[in-house]
């Protein structure tokens, strides 16, 4: 059964993945080791209007990669957490260190290392290639590819049920700079 306006409303955390739902899966190596990761820029910038309404934003990522590193830091975003195999134990560690819930948290997730975190949370987010077993247990597949507008698709929701305007949460957010006065009004 999909996830309701009030459930999406009452999301205080939104915890994500990073290969298959950040990115699309991809990879480039080389021979110093990972070279890149594509990131999809309107899936950040989602990221950054939930962080600006006040939803906190968790990384949460089996792999330790100074990309995605680079990634969160440039996004401001509020944990990342790299090196975690067992998923279901870092959402036990979020959901203490910000005093959420489980209903109060979301995850999207792609593949079977993201099971456990999948049963510790009150909406469950596959992407639309995500994989088979995950989108059987999820409480939302998106309409969208991992790391092609998965997680912006899911920040929308979470926005629009709680009666906020992304359009005016950016503005807010980003007011128009005031030209220097010159001494003259």
């Amino acid at each position: 059964m999909k996830p309701t306006k009030a459930q999406w409303a009452r999301i205080k955390l939104l915890a994500t993945d990073v290969d298959g739902v950040l990115t699309d899966a991809t990879v480039l190596y080389g021979a110093e080791g990972e070279l890149a990761k594509p990131f999809f820029i309107r899936d950040g910038m989602g990221l950054r209007l939930l962080e600006g309404a006040g939803v906190r934003v968790a990384v949460v990522t089996s792999e330790d990669s100074a990309l995605v590193g680079a990634r969160v830091k440039k996004l401001m975003l509020s944990a990342y957490r790299p090196g975690q195999k067992r998923k279901g134990e870092a959402m036990a560690a979020l959901r203490a260190e910000f005093s959420v819930a489980p209903e109060e948290i979301a995850y999207i997730g792609d593949d079977v290392n993201d099971l456990e975190a999948f049963a510790a949370v009150g909406i469950a987010v596959a992407p639309a290639d995500g994989h088979s077993l995950l989108r059987q247990k999820a409480h939302f597949v998106s309409a969208f590819a991992g790391g092609r507008g998965c997680v912006r698709e899911v920040a929308d929701l979470i926005l629009e049920a709680k009666g906020i305007d992304s359009g005016l949460l950016w503005a807010n957010l980003h007011p128009q700079s005031v030209a220097r006065d010159s001494g003259s009004v």
